[in-house]
């Protein structure tokens, strides 16, 4: 027997409405027993994977930071740091116990240690490699050579035991770790540790200058800085170094005007003049330098130095 056309109508609607709600049904029934748990659904969110960040990462691993700038993403942040924050998500979205690590874990603590190293924090990287070198994985041997570097390292740029008795022992400690980060730039010669050892004896013959400068000691301070130029030609910092150099030698000319001024010393044009030439030639090799703001500030330096000289020179004797 047929039905009527109304009964038709409502079988046709019901068999559309099932058509529309049956794939609804599955995936919803899909999200009941397949769901990933909260964190797997929060680590499907990273920006990128953990192969992802460690090819990165190792793209950058033996750049030579001491001669050039360190690399940056499209938006100007330290490479090194971008992929440490990265690693450090991944491994808080995994939220292991350090006994219940497996292989991603110590892939991520050994890519942790890397970038911890880059950055400088030798002790950080130490603990990183550490971690991986007694976990029995397949990275623990070159964890183990990771670690031994990392402890040298460590070592060399661990901070005094207790302060300094007087200036002339903080001094001392300066010059230990100027040669002490030049030995292990020796001995790590044509290797990704090399530039950063050569970075940190850099960083430590500025801070000799330095010490000098807060003296007053001008004389001793730019045969320091003249030997931090000559030992630093290579370095991505030479043109400041330069214009610290051109500085000196601008306040020691300074200086000599000022205490004849004062009447404190006869004023001895020919040191001076000398001194100014020593500072002009200083500025002018600085203002070389491919980066425009540095040659933009060593020729903003030599106008200032050239209004000074006008000055001496129209109120001198």
């Amino acid at each position: 027997m047929r039905g009527t056309p109304d009964a038709a109508l409502a079988s046709v609607r019901n068999k559309r409405q099932i058509a529309l709600v049956a794939p609804l049904l599955g995936v919803l029934a899909g999200c009941a027993s397949l769901s990933p748990s909260a964190p797997q659904r929060d680590a499907d969110r990273l920006p990128e994977s953990l192969t992802g960040v460690v090819s990165e990462l190792k793209l950058h691993m033996r750049d030579d930071t001491y001669r050039f700038d360190r690399a940056v993403t499209p938006d100007g942040r330290n490479v090194y740091s971008v992929a440490l924050w990265k690693l450090d998500r991944l491994a808080a979205r995994r939220a292991r116990p350090e006994d219940q690590w497996e292989n991603a874990d110590y892939v991520i603590e050994f890519a942790r240690g890397k970038a911890l190293e880059r950055l400088r924090r030798y002790g950080d990287g130490l603990r990183a490699y550490r971690r991986v070198e007694g976990s029995g994985s397949v990275l623990g041997d070159a964890a183990a050579e990771r670690a031994r570097i990392a402890a040298s390292f460590a070592q060399a740029a661990a901070a005094p035991e207790q302060p300094f008795a007087d200036p002339a022992e903080e001094l001392r400690f300066i010059e230990g770790r100027i040669e002490l980060w030049r030995t292990l730039a020796r001995e790590f010669l044509d290797t990704p540790q090399e530039s950063l050892a050569r970075e940190e004896a850099e960083a430590w013959e500025v801070m000799r200058v330095d010490w000098f400068a807060r003296g007053g000691q001008l004389a001793d301070a730019t045969r320091a800085c003249r030997g931090l130029v000559e030992s630093n030609r290579e370095s991505k910092l030479f043109a400041k170094h330069l214009l610290r150099l051109g500085d000196l030698y601008a306040d020691s000319a300074r200086r000599e005007q000022l205490q004849a001024h004062a009447n404190l010393a006869r004023f001895d044009a020919e040191r001076y003049d000398a001194l100014l030439d020593q500072a002009f030639s200083a500025y002018e090799l600085a203002a070389e330098d491919h980066k425009s703001a540095l040659r933009r500030e060593a020729r903003t330096r030599i106008e200032a130095l050239l209004a000074y000289h006008e000055e001496v020179r129209v109120h001198a004797p």
